[in-house]
């Protein structure tokens, strides 16, 4: 049996061969087959050696061999297990040559690609430049790789995604949990497809992008609460009796302030000017930022840093400023902090856990007098929403409630607009007077 080598072209990988023949990948040097396992080279017809595209080497400028294909005609074979053994070993060789993206489509073609292929050159390529880079790698190796990864991007179908997601719901997720997970994989397909503006995949790996089919899981808007006056006073008197030292000024700050939590995380004592009364929001602290990669067992695994500075705030702003003359309790705090303070950051201490146990005797009080709703689920974010609720439930105008807050549009709070520090102060007043009085 023999076959044109000239011919090659015409065949999409080994299953479209006649019976018997494969293509397999071999050293420029090396002709025989002692690679493949419990297979004795007089097994193997070697019908021709294919060179199959070419590279310019920099150093040099000359084109190089990038890859050789070896066509063989596989023998009368009695041990079907030894068969198996061959085949899985092809196919293990044609996974590779795809993630090397050599040129291989001979080999491979686009539709031939695993999941788990798709997964590890979208973790390859895209993730380490994204800011969630730590949360998404653990949910596509950890959610979909597992469950869907074995997958060739010909045959995943969006049924397969639905049955992941019925089993996130039999666990109890939230839905904007799940939502989340979701739009990781359609992240992930929209770069396989060459939908990414910024990495692109040549020729796109993903033709039929299935989970444009999967819908988003209707979500419960009224989590987003802010602390009634009632339940400020009851969350107040549990935050008095907590043992901690940094709780009553995270609390009060970030009830003030209205920012994020990341962004009074990244302030730093050069962010307060006590002459001009001014707070300046120009960097978070990110739980954790993409400092490299590695390849582990033929993957690619992201290296992160922990706890991490970054410029800029969660909106895409450069920074804003936030006037405190009007908030002197706030202001006493932060000179009272920076004395005390053997760190660069303002609050360098998370109490999570004593914010929890406050906000749980908070809920258990209520319930047991019956008299004041509250809610155990209560976040760090509510106080953003309640100090803005705060501010629009006084007068204060959308355009100043923006500037205090932060926020990138009015749809958020309409288009985000630099400010002066001053316009601020209104703001500051009306918090002043709604949260300590006159005093």
């Amino acid at each position: 049996m023999s076959i044109n080598l000239k011919d090659l072209k015409k065949f999409s990988g080994n299953n479209k061969l006649p019976k018997g023949i494969m293509f397999l990948p071999v050293d420029s040097k090396n002709k025989t087959v002692k690679d493949i396992p419990n297979l004795p080279a007089d097994r193997v017809l070697v019908l021709g050696v294919y060179d199959q595209g070419q590279k310019v080497d920099l150093k040099t400028g000359k084109r190089v061999r990038a890859l050789r294909i070896k066509l063989c005609l596989v023998s009368d074979l009695p041990d079907n297990d030894q068969l198996e053994t061959i085949y899985k070993w092809r196919n293990e060789k044609k996974r590779e040559l795809a993630n090397k993206d050599n040129g291989t489509s001979i080999i491979v073609q686009p539709g031939e690609r695993t999941v788990a292929q798709l997964i590890n050159k979208y973790v390859d390529t895209v993730l380490p430049s994204l800011k969630n880079s730590e949360r998404y790698e653990k949910d596509l190796r950890e959610i979909w790789e597992p469950e869907i990864g074995h997958l060739t991007l010909d045959e995943i179908t969006a049924d397969h995604i639905e049955d992941v997601k019925d089993k996130l719901i039999n666990k109890e997720l939230a839905a904007s949990s799940i939502n989340n997970r979701v739009q990781c994989l359609k992240s992930a397909f929209r770069f396989g497809a060459g939908k990414n503006k910024k990495f692109r995949v040549r020729p796109a790996w993903v033709t039929n992008d299935v989970t444009k089919d999967v819908e988003a899981m209707d979500l419960d808007n009224e989590r987003n609460r802010y602390l009634s006056p009632d339940e400020l006073k009851r969350l107040r008197e549990q935050i008095k009796l907590s043992t901690s030292d940094d709780l009553k000024d995270v609390c009060d700050f970030l009830l003030a302030a209205g920012c994020r939590w990341s962004e009074m995380q990244g302030l730093t004592w050069d962010c307060f000017d006590k002459d001009q009364n001014v707070i300046l929001f120009n960097k978070v602290l990110a739980r954790s930022v993409c400092s490299g990669k590695e390849l582990v067992k033929g993957k690619t695994v992201l290296i992160h840093e922990k706890n991490q500075l970054r410029n800029g705030l969660k909106n895409g702003s450069k920074g804003r400023v936030l006037d405190i003359k009007n908030l002197p309790k706030l202001r006493k705090m932060l000179l009272e902090r920076k004395l005390e303070s053997a760190s660069n950051l303002i609050f360098p201490k998370n109490p999570r856990t004593a914010f929890r146990t406050a906000v749980k005797r908070a809920t258990e009080i209520a319930k047991a007098e019956g008299s004041v709703s509250f809610s155990e689920s209560f976040h760090w974010h509510d106080f953003r929403h309640t100090c803005l609720s705060y501010l629009a439930q006084n007068g204060v105008d959308e355009w100043t409630m923006k500037a205090h807050g932060g926020h990138e549009s009015l749809q958020s709070l309409e288009r985000y607009s630099h400010l002066s520090p001053k316009q601020t102060r209104k703001s500051s007043a009306v918090l002043n007077e709604v949260l300590y009085g006159n005093g």
